[in-house]
């Protein structure tokens, strides 16, 4: 049963932080499982969908195989804070902790009714975002190069699309949603700049008439 509900548009950008942990920690976002280290973040909006999906956030203790000295220490605390971001503010932040013996379970902090509501206004992060993961051969980019691109297409709801070219001729993209904040990063290697460029070309024409 969820704990509550966030409404959001489907031009935000979403991100789940495990803040602190013990022993392990994961997210469910509807059927997806992700595994998370405490201190580490992932962005999740590229696994919503339009309408409700559920976010649970997951606590996991080591059992006595995995961790045998627990036999001579007794009884075991486990925690787990989590901290819910929209397009970089916090949204909510969610803890639990509890005594344990056994070990091997799972123990939910929270469980959370996310409402992805249409923006009127277009295109959507989701959208961009969704587009260019299909291009043949993209992979994920750090986005600390994004500083290094420049606009290839600025859309009037603030969400723009911006390319760069490595030294080494590797053609990067990025995507920033309406605050400026890259969002999304990605690259091809030389035998698939073709694809990219050709999706490129497939959004300007999509999104004509939304481009500034």
């Amino acid at each position: 049963m969820a704990t509550n509900t966030i409404s959001i548009s489907d031009i935000s950008f979403v991100q789940v932080s495990l803040v602190e942990v013990r022993d392990t920690g994961h997210i469910n976002v509807n059927d997806r499982h992700f595994a998370l280290k405490a201190g580490a973040s992932i962005d999740i909006t590229p696994s919503l969908c339009k309408g409700i999906n559920i976010i649970t956030l997951v606590v996991n203790t080591n059992s006595i195989k995995d961790d045998p000295l627990r036999l001579v220490n007794g009884k075991y605390e486990w925690l787990g804070r989590f901290e819910f971001y929209v397009d970089g503010a916090i949204a909510g932040s969610y803890s639990k902790r509890g005594l344990y013996i056994i070990g091997g379970k799972e123990y939910i902090i929270a469980s959370i009714e996310v409402n992805v509501v249409r923006d009127a206004s277009k295109p959507t992060v989701m959208q961009l975002i969704n587009q260019l993961q299909r291009v043949q051969g993209i992979t994920d980019a750090n986005k600390t190069d994004f500083s290094k691109s420049h606009p290839h297409l600025v859309f009037k709801n603030g969400v723009t699309i911006n390319t760069w070219k490595n030294h080494a001729g590797v053609d990067h993209v990025f995507i920033t949603d309406r605050s400026g904040k890259c969002v999304y990063g990605g690259y091809v290697g030389w035998i698939h700049w073709k694809y990219l460029e050709i999706a490129l070309q497939t959004l300007h024409n999509e999104f004509r008439e939304h481009i500034v």
